[in-house]
């Protein structure tokens, strides 16, 4: 099982037929005696990615990369080169000989192939038990009231897992599974690593199994939703990581989607195992969901290699536009274009099918709007834009954004028409965007330095889980404040002037801090709602938690910095209006719009600097 034989290997590369090969990933046209496509290894905007299949050879003349159909399918899905080869064996139906390797490699590729025989087993036992069980009645009636069909079911292997672990067992010495392998599986789980005498347990009890698969169909993992919702606040439970799974990156749904997503050249993504497979089958096969984790840049580079565009179906909640922001972070990194659908307050894509029928979610995926058109529309909804002060601060937000955006066409485009929709100049608003990356690559430059300078292993780059930035000294101490000390907490908390922060990197982050339920006077508060955050976040607020105190005077501290930030927010805001007048022609009644503005933001300056002037920083 260590290494398949040169035989088999040539059989399986003269079975290609490398043009059906690589047209199962995206459309080659043909060019004589030959086939072309835009290359999917480096973007272009003509075809220089040639396909011969005389030779059943492909070669880019743009980046250089060319071989077999082994070599592509490696290359394009990122496999090794043994799992390319018996892929490619069975799609064309060839017996592989195969020869024994090293101890090591026996010992891996035999632990693999447990692995997957547990979860292709135990997916088929969980689907029985939902089908035939009466243990499974409360599942059945679940996925009834959702509108989940037997026949929906039996085309997602949809199954039950009991609550009783008794029954686990039985189905495990029947099957010949060992515990320690149901323990790797992720099945299982010790009930103390420390101790592991003391046995194990099922991880999954009394809930709906979905199974997770890897792109060539094979369960890898399961999500399994719970029917008891005190039973667990999380509403999903995934597999642990394992030797063939990582939640990372792998999409639910991505096997049977992504032929889909190839011929309508576009992937939506929604949140949930439900919404992806209602959705799908009503007709919408395009359609794929991450499990329950942040989108990362795995995922990214996946649909980088069947798509350049994405449609993003969130849930209409705050939760849904700050995983539709974190999925435009990386995406755009990419070079992927990104729009949003908007659904109706309170709905999900599942809820919509169920309530509207299909079409409806098809007319929403169809008016999706550019991410910046969104982001605008649904700043607009909570602001009132024709303020000025309002409008600073989404274009703070919009710098931060259009500043990912790497094509530099893509990004003139976007900048034009977000100052438009805001009424600002272009260059205004492009001045914002080269300030952000500038404070960036400052961020950047220093993490180079301590990381250089460090005497501990190095890495290929910055954590991709190091928290963003927070540069503003006041919104730093701030956020110590806000978990330190209950006098400054409970000024803020009182309304000490929000706008000051809104719209200032970190400003968000410490909003969600003095609106949550903990008491700096009880550490154990402050933790516990920190177990609620990414660990970036978490690393961050830790960082200020072992600081020493800010100052002995919490709250004129606080009131010091509250006062710093208006400053600053007035000072940026008279900026804007001085640059507005002296650029282009204005209109007689914008000249006095924007005049009168100036002189109500001059004198509120000096009043300003009056009242700081009197409040010590503390000592």
């Amino acid at each position: 099982m260590g290494r398949i034989a040169e035989v088999s290997i040539q059989q399986v590369i003269a079975a290609c037929d490398i043009v059906d090969v690589i047209s199962t990933y995206f459309p080659l046209k043909r060019a004589g005696t030959s086939f072309k496509a835009n290359c999917p290894f480096h973007p272009e905007k003509s075809p220089s990615f040639h396909v011969t299949p005389s030779r059943g050879t492909y070669h880019c003349f743009g980046c250089g990369e060319g071989g077999n159909a082994i070599g592509f399918v490696m290359k394009y899905e990122g496999l090794p080169f043994i799992d390319t080869v018996r892929k490619l064996a069975s799609k064309y139906g060839i017996t592989l000989i195969e020869e024994a390797g090293t101890p090591e490699q026996e010992a891996a590729t035999g632990r693999r192939v447990k692995l997957l025989a547990v979860h292709r087993e135990i997916a088929q036992w969980y689907h029985q038990l939902l089908l035939k069980s009466p243990l499974a009645a409360p599942a059945r009636d679940y996925l009834k009231a959702r509108g989940l069909t037997a026949a929906t079911a039996r085309n997602w292997t949809i199954g039950y897992a009991p609550e009783d672990a008794g029954y686990y067992h039985e189905w495990a010495r029947e099957k010949n599974f060992s515990e320690d392998l149901l323990i790797e599986s992720g099945i299982f789980s010790l009930k103390d690593e420390s101790q592991p005498r003391r046995g194990c347990y099922a991880r999954f009890r009394h809930r709906i199994m979905f199974p997770i698969r890897n792109d060539h169909g094979d369960v890898i993992a399961f999500s399994g939703r719970v029917l008891r919702t005190e039973d667990s606040p999380a509403k999903y439970m995934n597999s642990p990581a394992t030797p063939i799974f990582n939640k990372s990156e792998v999409f639910f749904g991505f096997d049977k989607s992504k032929r889909a997503i190839h011929k309508a050249e576009k992937a939506i993504i929604c949140e949930g195992q439900i919404d992806m497979l209602m959705a799908f089958e009503a007709g919408i096969e395009n359609i794929i969901a991450p499990l329950g984790t942040a989108f990362t840049p795995h995922h990214a580079r996946l649909l980088k290699r069947h798509t350049d565009q994405v449609v993003l179906c969130y849930d209409s909640d705050n939760a849904g536009y700050k995983a539709a922001a974190g999925a435009f972070t990386e995406l755009t990194k990419e070079g992927i274009f990104v729009r949003v659908a908007a659904l109706p307050a309170g709905e999900d894509p599942d809820s919509l099918i169920r309530r509207e029928g299909v079409a409806a979610l098809r007319q929403r995926l169809d008016d999706a709007k550019d991410f910046f058109d969104f982001q605008i529309d649904l700043r607009a909804a909570n602001r009132d834009l024709s303020d000025t002060r309002e409008r600073m601060k989404v274009l703070r937000e919009l710098a931060e954004n259009l500043a990912k955006l790497k094509d530099r066409p893509t990004l003139d485009l976007a900048l034009t028409r977000c100052a438009s929709r805001l009424n600002i100049g272009p260059d205004e608003l492009r001045k914002m965007v080269q300030a952000h990356l500038a404070e960036q690559k400052k961020y950047s430059d220093r993490a180079s330095e301590r990381e250089s300078s460090s005497s501990g292993p190095h890495h290929d780059g910055p954590d991709p889980d190091e928290s963003p930035p927070i540069q503003h000294p006041g919104i730093r101490l701030l956020l110590q404040l806000a978990l330190t000390d209950s006098a400054a907490r409970r000024w803020l908390v009182a309304g000490a002037d929000g706008p000051a922060w809104s719209g200032v990197a970190g400003g968000e982050f410490l909003q969600r801090i003095l609106d949550a339920p903990l008491d700096p006077a009880e550490p154990s508060s402050v933790a516990t709602w920190m177990t609620t955050l990414t660990p970036a976040e978490a690393s961050l607020l830790s960082s200020f938690l072992h600081k020493s105190p800010a100052s002995t005077d919490g709250l004129t501290s606080a009131r010091h910095a509250v006062s710093s930030l208006r400053v600053s927010a007035v000072t940026s805001e008279i900026d804007i209006l001085q640059n507005q007048l002296r650029s282009g022609n204005p209109a007689p009644e914008a000249v006095l719009s924007l005049t009168t503005r100036l002189i109500t933001l001059k004198k509120e300056l000096n009043v300003l600097h009056a009242k700081l002037r009197e409040i010590p920083e503390g000592s």
